[in-house]
């Protein structure tokens, strides 16, 4: 599923209100959670709450410029400090990665980049991120134990980084799982180390890798093949 992207829209215009107090942006959500399609929305209605003080809560409904179908999308304002906060849409975006390959290997790397993938969409990238690197420790694990007949116990007590050096084998896979890994360790650390490679790079190298070890799946599990 795409990651979701936002365009900065003004206050004012999506809640209908010559307010001044309102007159600062908001991330509007480039995608339909009905059909997925990237779109700007057309404004329908709109309406705020007082929920005490300078906060509000926004509601805008769009329509789809794609299946035509009608969303809402939930903010959460401070109009003190100026700022607007995406809370969600209705209906929910739903998460659902699949992968017919792979859940032969492991069912549980599917449930688990589902998890991961529900923070992304809702802007927990901190522990999308987090998610994405066990994700990677899942999916190396179990086929290390499915495809390559490894003794359970020893892989289950098998550090990431070992796992990697010992299942992995080819220095294509090697390199491409340890982007995931560090980047993934870095976004639990309270200062991380490399705050120049960004989120969307370890989810770049997580889908490269997936991608090689489903090619290495296919060549082990051919549909048909020489008689001997």
């Amino acid at each position: 599923m795409d990651r979701m992207v936002y365009s900065a829209k003004v206050c004012t215009s999506e809640f209908g209100t010559s307010d001044s107090r309102y007159s600062f942006n908001l991330d509007k959500p480039q995608m339909c959670p009905h059909c997925g399609i990237y779109e700007d929305g057309i404004r329908k209605n709109s309406a705020l709450f007082d929920v005490g003080g300078e906060r509000r809560y926004g509601f805008v409904m769009y329509e789809c410029t794609s299946c035509k179908k009608k969303y809402v999308v939930v903010y959460h304002l401070d109009l003190a400090h100026k700022k607007a906060e995406f809370i969600g849409f209705h209906p929910s975006r739903i998460a659902n990665y699949s992968n017919d390959l792979l859940t032969n290997v492991s069912t549980r790397f599917v449930d688990s980049y589902n998890q991961a993938l529900r923070a992304e969409i809702a802007g927990d990238i901190e522990l999308a991120a987090i998610g994405y690197r066990k994700t990677l420790e899942i999916l190396i694990k179990d086929y290390a134990i499915n495809e390559l007949n490894e003794d359970r116990e020893k892989v289950v007590s098998c550090n990431l980084i070992n796992a990697i050096s010992d299942y992995l084998g080819e220095q294509s896979l090697v390199k491409t799982a340890d982007v995931v890994r560090i980047l993934g360790n870095d976004y639990t650390h309270y200062e991380r180390k490399y705050p120049e490679h960004d989120f969307a790079l370890l989810k770049t190298y997580l889908d490269i890798f997936i991608k090689m070890v489903e090619t290495k799946y296919m060549i082990a599990h051919p549909p048909v093949e020489r008689k001997k």
